[in-house]
């Protein structure tokens, strides 16, 4: 079970925003930390702390095997990396919780009144995800890097991460097997095509059409 998958059982009341520490970063868009179950639910009779994985809202950062991966989430890890954030907790469209599918808490972080997802854009290491409706700012600051060929954008053949994601997952799938290459039959007048058939004297190809067609040969 995902640590944050704890949290699904409370409802969260939407706090303006609560502080939690950064205890490791993931990638440019994630990272694990520490919350009281009383922040997220309002009832201080919820004192256990959980760990947690926090989700950026608004960005997508590319995976760590694409070209500046590993260099976005140091980036991140400098920004935010053993200090303490304020989180303000999304509702996730395609959930309808502030979990997402994998059970991540999604989130836009700050640090005191600066914005870590329009950071990242800034500075070149994220793209926005604009099916989830954030605010101009976000294309704003996009549309800075991308000008001035911050991060990825000195790059002119960046892909999307969730393109790379579906490239690798077809790339894992079982390649479908080739079909062997249809040998016509040679008899005269006859439109069948030899396939591999078993005899008492061993295997040997012999006409699709058997018994209307007789003709065969050997392996």
């Amino acid at each position: 079970m995902n640590v944050s998958d704890q949290f699904s059982f409370f409802e969260v009341s939407s706090p303006a925003a609560i502080e939690v520490p950064v205890l490791e970063v993931f990638d440019g868009d994630g990272f694990r930390t520490k919350i009281a179950l009383c922040q997220l639910t309002g009832n201080p009779n919820h004192h256990t702390e959980k760990e947690a994985i926090i989700r950026c809202a608004f960005i997508d950062a590319p995976e760590l095997e694409q070209r500046g991966g590993c260099e976005a989430r140091q980036f991140l890890t400098a920004l935010i990396g053993g200090r303490k954030v304020w989180l303000d907790i999304r509702m996730k469209m395609d959930t309808g919780k502030s979990f997402d599918r994998y059970g991540r808490i999604v989130a836009v972080p700050y640090l005191d009144d600066q914005n870590i997802e329009i950071d990242m854009l800034l500075n070149g290491w994220a793209w926005v995800l604009e099916r989830y409706g954030p605010d101009e700012s976000y294309f704003e600051a996009l549309e800075i890097a991308q000008r001035n060929k911050r991060g990825i954008w000195a790059y002119e053949d960046n892909v999307h991460p969730w393109t790379f994601k579906g490239q690798k997952y077809n790339d894992r799938r079982p390649r479908a097997k080739q079909s062997e290459t249809v040998v016509k039959c040679a008899a005269d007048g006859c439109v069948g095509s030899l396939v591999k058939r078993n005899g008492k004297f061993g295997a040997f190809y012999g006409c699709s059409n058997y018994p209307n067609c007789r003709y065969s040969r050997s392996i």
